[in-house]
């Protein structure tokens, strides 16, 4: 289990009683910033007015005017997006915007393995084969100027709507640049996803009532790009979710449907749904076959061909997670072998899947609360990805690699890599050295911000209704973490291959509480030999015979103090 640096709840001032909500969601809602009424309201009470003006995007007017000029062509336009969540949604939402203008659309997204991230030049012969009257390339595209160039020397006009930074300032002058990522960018747009910037665009052709419809897909995105969701990313995820069985595209809905979730039983989807029941269904498709299968189901009309696709990602989505399943037990099997840890984890394997690295990686950091770098081995070159804690900015580590490495980018939390495959073992010992410059010797910990300290008492239904107005949860509002103190764990059971945890709760009254720990079967003897404990965890929701319930979802554990 990984190490924690536990933060406790610093005391709310008196004055966020005045804020004329719950106390324990006042006191949730002013550690997270929000402190005065007028916060409150757009917080919990999101409206379309909220949002700011899309028109003060840089090139968004030249981009209407590209879109207008093309509508009396009878040539088609093509959409260029990327192959994840974001960019399939953002494809999506302009190539039903564009068929509103009536014109012809010819949507493409690359193969994640065979093609890479990006417009790259020999994309430019399968879009002029087309003859399009207009190329819209969209989550990608920034940086990608010399194809851009190649496209525009063939008479096409181009637009580029996206919110990846911009390294190369030096874009074509003859592009419409709709980029939240632009130095003159109004701040307020600044965290929007690729589908965000879409929206905004279908905004500005058809204004805030026509383009709300696609606000299903603007949730979606969103929340599995992974963007802060907060302010104008709140409002867009909250409206789009309470949307979603009402507008949402068929195939989309279909796999909702497929995926156990029941608009019948008026089943309200949560940021939870997108981001770990469809979004990766949808991902499944480019990371274990071709992404074009699931651009196809959200832009299908026929309700047949929706089933189907939707079972075909289902399967997918099963066959990705066993893959995932047999990466972290071979890779965990290495590191326990290792006795003691390193402050960095290097792995590379055949058998991996680059198109799978970077999601293990992802959960190796939250087990073992240090950065990773997994590697797919082929027998030149190997690809991979690289995921990090706070405190050590992985694509910094990896540019004073850059002698070691064939090619690399990312940011400071997650990024991506090729090596020559005979300097793997070269490029972990640089990567060790450098984590011991930056973290030292001190065991590295994962941050737990707590934001309240509760009763066992407290732990009821009453409570997960309160906090239920944070949602939508994710980056930037994170799920509500507690502590509650000096309690006992008693009637301590294993479940599922001794992997997770079941345990009693007992407070010094008596009060008793039910609580949960997945992947916490290697603390048995811990938790067992304990005794008055203060535990870290969220609240839960469950079925318990026929009766819901709130139990604690542990995180962590430590000895009263």
């Amino acid at each position: 289990m990984p190490r924690y640096r536990w933060r406790e709840p610093e005391r709310v001032p008196e004055m966020a009683r005045e804020l004329a909500v719950h106390p324990l969601l006042a006191a949730v809602l002013y550690r997270r910033g929000i402190r005065n009424h007028e916060e409150v309201r757009r917080f919990l009470q999101p409206h379309l007015s909220d949002l700011p003006d899309p028109a003060a995007l840089p090139d968004s007017g030249r981009a209407v005017s590209l879109v207008e000029e093309v509508r009396c062509r009878s040539r088609p336009v093509v959409v260029f997006g990327d192959y994840d969540v974001d960019g399939l949604t953002a494809t999506t939402l302009l190539a039903q915007l564009f068929g509103e203008f009536g014109l012809t659309v010819i949507p493409m997204v690359p193969h994640r393995l065979r093609d890479g991230y990006g417009f790259q030049r020999h994309h430019v012969p399968g879009v002029l084969e087309h003859r399009p009257a207009l190329l819209v390339t969209v989550d990608c595209g920034t940086g990608d100027w010399d194809a851009l160039r190649d496209v525009l020397r063939a008479g096409v006009p181009v637009i580029v709507l996206d919110h990846h930074a911009v390294h190369d300032e030096a874009w074509p002058d003859e592009l419409a640049f709709v980029s939240v990522a632009r130095p003159d960018a109004p701040p307020v747009f600044r965290t929007l996803s690729a589908v965000g910037v879409a929206y905004q665009f279908a905004r500005l052709l058809l204004g805030n009532e026509a383009a709300s419809r696609w606000l299903p897909l603007v949730a979606l995105g969103t929340v599995a790009d992974v963007v802060p969701l907060v302010g104008i990313n709140r409002t867009l995820v909250a409206l789009g979710l309470k949307r979603f069985w009402e507008t949402a595209p068929l195939g989309l809905r279909t796999l909702a449907r497929l995926s156990g979730l029941d608009s019948a039983r008026g089943q309200r989807l949560t940021s939870w749904h997108c981001g770990y029941v469809l979004g990766p269904r949808l991902n499944a498709a480019g990371r274990m076959d071709d992404p074009r299968l699931a651009l196809e189901l959200l832009l299908t009309a026929d309700a047949q061909r929706a089933e189907e696709l939707a079972r075909k990602l289902n399967e997918l989505n099963a066959l990705r997670q066993r893959a995932i399943e047999r990466m972290l037990a071979e890779a965990e099997q290495r590191i326990d072998a290792l006795g003691s840890l390193p402050p960095v984890l290097v792995l590379a394997d055949s058998a991996w899947s680059v198109g799978l690295v970077g999601l293990a990686a992802s959960k190796l950091v939250s087990r073992y609360a240090r950065p990773v770098v997994l590697l797919a081995r082929e027998s030149e070159v190997s690809r991979g990805s690289a995921r990090s804690i706070d405190g050590f900015d992985i694509a910094a580590a990896l540019a004073r690699c850059r002698d070691l490495l064939i090619d690399h980018g990312g940011h400071h939390a997650a990024a991506g890599l090729t090596v020559e495959t005979e300097r793997i073992a070269e490029l972990e010992a640089r990567l060790l050295e450098i984590a011991a410059e930056h973290l030292g010797q001190e065991e590295p910990a994962l941050p737990l911000e707590l934001d309240a300290e509760l009763h066992p008492y407290q732990i009821a239904l009453e409570t997960w209704e309160v906090l239920a107005q944070l949602e939508p949860y994710g980056h930037g509002n994170p799920v509500p973490r507690f502590l509650v103190r000096d309690v006992r764990a008693v009637d301590i059971t294993s479940t599922q291959n001794e992997r997770h945890l079941r345990f009693t709760v007992v407070a010094p009254d008596g009060t008793v509480r039910q609580a949960v720990w997945f992947e916490g079967g290697r603390e048995i003897a811990r938790l067992a030999r304990a005794g008055r404990i203060d535990i870290a965890f969220t609240l839960r929701r469950s079925d318990w015979n026929g009766q819901e319930r709130v139990e604690l979802d542990v995180i962590d554990i430590r000895p009263t103090r």
